[in-house]
C-alpha cells in the first residue's frame, strides 16, 4: 500500500460510525478552498460525489474489517468546480479511516504484459472485462464490445458503465423499452461480488438490440499488486444457442425415442425416471446392472421401494425438490443387499408431463475403501485391536459420562510375562504370531461392552464396565474378568510346531468420575501392574 500512498498529497480522516470528517491536511484545504473547520463540519458524502452510495457504504464496511480499497470520485470545491481524485481507504487501529488522495489518472488495468494479454483475449470468442468499483470499464476485449456494447473501438468503453451503454441504446429506440435490458442486471451482479469479496457465477440474460441473449458469467474481485480492492474482473460466454437448443428439446418433448435411449445409455450413471406418482416409467441399462431387476420388474416400481428404511425419510424430503445437489443414501438391490449410492435429482418435461430424473452412482466400492482407511487409522496392524490413539479417544468420552451415572469402571494394564525371551530366542515371526493369538484370547475373554487395545509392544489396555455403583461389587466383577484373562493367556500356544508358554501381570485401577485424567489412570494401573510383577507375575493387583 505504501507504494500507492507515496504520491498522495491530500488526506481526510473520517469516523466510520457516522461518516463525519474529523481531520484533514492543509494540502486538501488548499485544493478544495474550504477551511479545516468548514471541512470538519461536513460528512464524507458531502465531500465525495460517489456514483453509487450503497456500494460506497459497503466498501467502508469492508475497510473497517481490514480490507484496503481504492475508489475514484469527484470532490466538491468551494468554487463549485469538482476535482477528480483517486481515494485510497485504510482503517487505522483507533477506529478511524484515513482517505489518502491524489489526482486521478485515466483508469488502467494494473496487469503486467498488457500487450500480450490483449493479443490473447482479443481473439477469444468469450467476453473479457475489468471494471473499477464504480462499475466503469477498465478493460474490454473485442467480443464484449461487439456482442454486448455495440461499439467497434475498445477504447470507447473505458471509463463508461453498463448503464451508460444501456441508456445509449434505449435512447436510440425510445418506442421499444425492451430494446436493451442487460445493463442493470450486470451492474447488480458486480455489486454482489464486491459485497461478498468472493468469485461468483451468474447466468445473466436480457435483450441486446432487441434480441434475447444468455450469458454464462464468472466474476471475481479485482485487486492490484498491493492487495488493494479496485474493482471486478469477469469472463462471459454467450450461451444463447445452447439455451435455444435446450428450449427446443423441451418443446419437442423428447419425441425421438431412439435418440433419447442412446443418450440415456451413454452415461455410466444409472438413470431412473419417475412420473408424478413417483412410479418408474423409464430407465437406462446401467440401472438394470446396478439393481438386478428385469424390465418387467422395473416398470411402475415405486421410488421408495429402491431405498433401505434408514434412507426413506431423506429420499422423501429430497424427491419433491428440484435440487441437483448430490446426496448419499442407502439403496437396496433385488436380492435385498444394501449399497451406498450417490443420487442427484432433477425435474424435467417429458411428453408434456413433469417427471423426476434420478442419476445414481454406486459408490459402495468407494465406501469400502473409506472403511478400510478408517480401520487402518484406528487399529493396530498386527493384532487388529484398536490402537492406543483410538482407545484414548473412546476413553475421553467414557470419562465425560462417568460423572453422570457414577458407575464404576476398571482400567486394566496387561503386560505379558516371559514374552521377551520368546521373542529373542524363537524369533520375531514367532513373537508376532504369539501377539496375534494373545489378542484373540483377550477379545474372547471380554464382553461386548468391554474394550481392549494394544498399548504397545507386549502391553495391552482393557476398559471394563461393571454397571454397579458399589466399589466392592465392582472390584469383585473386575477380578472375575482378570482371572479369566490370566487363565486364557497362560494356556499353552502351538506356533509352527513349537510349544510356547507365557503369562501376564495385570494392574487394575477403578474409577467412577473424571477426577483423574486418562494419563493418571494409566499411571495408576501401570503401578499396580508392577506390584503384580513383584508377586511373581501371572496375577493381578489393584491400585490402592
Amino acid at each position: 500500500m505504501e507504494y500507492f500512498l507515496k504520491d498522495c498529497e491530500y488526506l481526510l480522516v473520517i469516523n466510520p460510525e457516522d461518516g463525519k470528517i474529523i481531520n484533514c491536511n492543509e494540502a486538501y484545504t488548499r485544493l478544495v478552498g474550504y477551511s479545516k473547520e468548514e471541512i470538519c463540519e461536513q460528512a464524507v458524502l458531502e465531500r465525495l460525489a460517489v456514483e453509487n452510495t450503497i456500494m460506497f457504504l459497503e466498501v467502508l464496511e469492508d475497510v473497517v474489517s481490514g480490507t484496503k480499497a481504492m475508489i475514484t470520485a469527484n470532490h466538491n470545491r468551494k468554487n463549485g468546480e469538482p476535482v477528480r481524485l483517486d481515494n485510497y481507504l485504510i482503517a487505522r487501529r483507533h477506529s478511524y479511516i484515513e482517505i489518502w488522495m491524489k489526482k486521478n489518472k485515466p483508469p488502467v488495468l494494473p496487469i503486467q504484459r498488457r500487450r500480450l494479454l490483449d493479443m490473447i483475449i482479443d481473439y477469444a470468442p468469450d467476453m473479457f472485462w475489468a471494471k473499477d468499483l464504480q462499475g466503469r470499464y477498465l478493460f474490454t476485449n473485442k467480443a464484449l464490445c461487439e456482442k454486448l456494447l455495440g461499439i467497434e473501438d475498445m477504447r470507447e468503453a473505458i471509463g463508461k458503465t453498463d448503464i451508460f451503454f444501456a441508456l445509449k441504446e434505449m435512447a436510440s429506440h425510445p418506442d421499444n423499452p425492451s430494446w436493451y435490458t442487460m445493463g442493470e442486471m450486470r451492474q447488480n451482479s458486480d455489486e454482489l461480488v464486491i459485497k461478498h469479496l468472493t468469485p461468483m457465477h451468474f447466468e445473466e440474460h436480457g435483450r441486446v438490440r432487441g434480441k434475447e441473449i444468455y450469458l454464462d458469467v464468472h466474476k471475481a474481485p479485482l485487486y492490484n499488486c498491493d492487495g488493494v480492492l479496485i474493482g471486478t474482473v469477469g469472463i462471459g460466454r454467450d450461451i444463447t444457442l445452447q439455451k435455444e437448443f435446450e428450449s427446443k428439446v423441451e418443446e419437442e418433448q423428447l419425441k425421438k425415442a431412439e435418440l433419447f435411449e442412446s443418450l440415456l445409455n451413454s452415461t455410466i450413471e444409472g438413470l431412473l425416471i419417475f412420473d408424478e406418482e413417483q412410479k418408474c416409467i423409464h430407465y437406462n441399462q446401467p440401472i438394470k446392472e446396478i439393481f438386478g431387476y428385469s424390465d418387467e420388474e422395473l416398470w411402475q416400481k415405486e421410488a421408495l421401494s429402491f431405498a433401505m428404511d434408514s434412507s426413506r425419510e431423506l429420499i422423501m424430503e429430497r424427491f419433491g425438490k428440484n435440487d441437483a445437489t448430490p446426496y448419499e443414501v442407502l439403496l437396496k438391490r433385488k436380492d435385498g443387499t444394501a449399497f451406498w449410492a450417490l443420487v442427484r435429482g432433477k425435474f424435467m418435461k417429458l411428453e408434456g408431463k413433469e417427471v423426476k430424473v434420478w442419476a445414481i452412482v454406486d459408490i459402495s466400492p468407494l465406501k469400502e475403501k473409506e472403511r478400510a482407511i478408517t480401520f487402518q487409522a484406528e487399529h493396530d496392524p498386527l493384532t487388529n485391536l484398536i490402537n492406543r490413539r483410538h482407545f484414548f479417544r473412546i476413553f475421553e468420552s467414557v470419562l465425560e459420562k462417568a460423572d453422570q451415572n457414577r458407575q464404576y469402571r476398571g482400567l486394566l494394564f496387561i503386560d505379558l510375562d516371559r514374552f521377551k525371551p520368546v521373542n529373542d530366542t524363537m524369533g520375531h515371526n514367532i513373537g508376532d504370531q504369539l501377539l496375534q493369538l494373545v489378542a484373540q484370547r483377550l477379545q474372547s475373554s471380554l464382553r461386548k461392552s468391554d474394550l481392549i487395545s494394544r498399548f504397545g509392544g507386549d502391553e495391552f489396555l482393557a476398559l471394563i464396565a461393571t454397571e454397579t455403583t458399589d466399589i466392592e461389587d465392582a472390584k469383585r466383577r473386575i477380578s472375575m474378568i482378570a482371572e479369566k484373562i490370566l487363565r486364557s493367556i497362560k494356556a499353552p500356544y502351538r506356533i509352527e510346531d513349537k510349544n510356547v508358554e507365557i503369562g501376564a501381570s495385570i494392574g487394575i485401577t477403578v474409577f467412577n468420575s473424571s477426577e483423574r485424567d486418562l494419563n493418571q489412570l494409566i499411571l495408576d494401573a501401570d503401578s499396580a501392574m508392577y506390584e503384580a510383577k513383584k508377586e511373581g507375575g501371572n496375577c493381578y493387583a489393584f491400585n490402592e
